[in-house]
């Protein structure tokens, strides 16, 4: 299993390597994306400095790399064959996990969910108190943006603009 943004642009390289693969795709909120992506450079940012300065919001950067990164998505998603590929939304999995990972494997053909519910059962008790990050709102011109750039996204997964 690999978890990385990234690689959500390199299926045809993970097909090459593993081409009996299944993938999941877990989407979300582009605005959400956008901010939370922002909230960890700057989170981050200040730990790789080698001098002090202003923190770098980046947001043209997160604006090509995300579009770069879906553009790729998009395009190389055919490349994998029926039934091996499985496309979720995270309010979907935040809101119902256990219901969700089992629609997972049995979209994607998978056996043994039953030894898995116990587990994620616990392990959903022990991440009960969680509480995420609040994030900055957006201005309208940058919501705007974010709205025509990443408009595939929006569509493609059904998010208001």
């Amino acid at each position: 299993m690999l978890k990385s943004p990234p690689h959500t642009a390199r299926i045809g390289l993970l097909l090459g390597l593993f081409p009996d693969a299944r993938f999941v795709h877990i989407g979300r909120d582009p605005y959400v994306v956008f901010c939370s992506t922002r909230h960890l450079i700057r989170a981050m940012q200040p730990l790789y400095h080698l001098r002090e300065g202003p923190i770098q919001d980046g947001d043209d950067q997160i604006l090509g790399v995300y579009t770069e990164m879906y553009d790729a998505y998009f395009e190389q998603r055919r490349l994998i064959s029926g039934g091996r590929l499985c496309e979720v939304a995270f309010e979907d999995l935040e809101r119902d996990p256990i219901g969700v990972v089992g629609s997972i494997y049995e979209a994607l053909g998978l056996s043994g969910f039953e030894s898995v519910w116990p587990r994620l059962e616990d392990y959903l008790v022990t991440i009960a108190g969680y509480r995420k990050n609040r994030l900055d709102e957006l201005p309208e011109p940058l919501r705007h943006r974010i709205a025509h750039e990443w408009r595939r996204s929006f569509d493609e997964w059904g998010y208001g603009r």
